[in-house]
């Protein structure tokens, strides 16, 4: 069971939203490969992809607030939604070049899809579509969930391992110091939406003749960095 407190227009008070016969379908599968192509270079692939999604009609119970008075009942048509804010495809290339000269780099590709909005389950009952043709423009942005656009990132990581003079030598073992780079998204993609969710605040119709208007209180998105990165130094014996 999943319980939501909230501000209901309709019943002008706030209200526990208790949601049961929540069901839910997970399945996918994964795939990953390297390559030595030669003696310095090495290529890799992975790939991530799977479905996951709400197998049911759930079932909601409208209470006040603090309170055992019971305000409405509803259905949820929720079945075959996605679950939110994680990507069901995910796909990733790289290759790595290793010198003789103790130092490598790493350019890796990743491309990622299938993820939508948390959606407001009061947009999908019957209380919400009754005044628009299903089907129809008023009826699809009221009930369709959002799906996020696909996105990509190109990160980057190299490292470089120096040896140092027998003086730092322990136990006649040879000490090293290690620097590693690492960039993430060297492209500064700054359009990758990694979560979200609709308000469960929204102007419904209350006539056939009303106006849609999901967009007055509009979703709340994440965004994931741009350009980041990160340096480290290590000293091993």
């Amino acid at each position: 069971m999943d319980v939501m407190s909230f501000y209901h227009d309709s019943y002008q008070n706030f209200v526990n939203y208790a949601i049961s016969g929540i069901d839910k379908l997970h399945f996918g599968g994964e795939f990953g490969i390297e390559v030595k192509v030669t003696s310095t270079i090495t290529v890799n692939a992975a790939a991530a992809v799977g479905r996951y999604y709400y197998d049911s009609k759930q079932n909601a119970v409208i209470t006040v607030d603090n309170s055992a008075s019971v305000l409405g009942q509803q259905i949820i048509y929720a079945e075959n939604f996605r679950l939110p804010s994680t990507p069901m495809e995910a796909y990733s290339f790289g290759a790595t070049y290793r010198s003789p000269k103790f130092w490598f780099i790493s350019l890796t590709g990743n491309y990622f899809d299938q993820s939508y909005l948390s959606f407001n389950p009061l947009r999908r009952t019957w209380d919400a579509l009754k005044f628009s043709a299903p089907g129809s423009t008023a009826y699809n942005e009221i009930f369709n969930q959002t799906k996020f656009d696909a996105q990509f990132t190109v990160d980057f990581f190299g490292g470089y391992s120096w040896k140092l003079p027998k003086d730092f030598e322990v136990n006649k073992k040879p000490t090293f110091l290690v620097f590693n780079l690492g960039v993430n998204n060297i492209l500064n993609n700054k359009d990758i939406v990694t979560g979200g969710f609709e308000q469960l605040r929204y102007d419904a119709q209350t006539s056939a003749s009303d106006p849609v208007l999901t967009g007055k209180f509009p979703a709340k998105l994440y965004y994931a960095y741009g350009l980041n990165f990160f340096a480290s130094m290590t000293l091993r014996f």
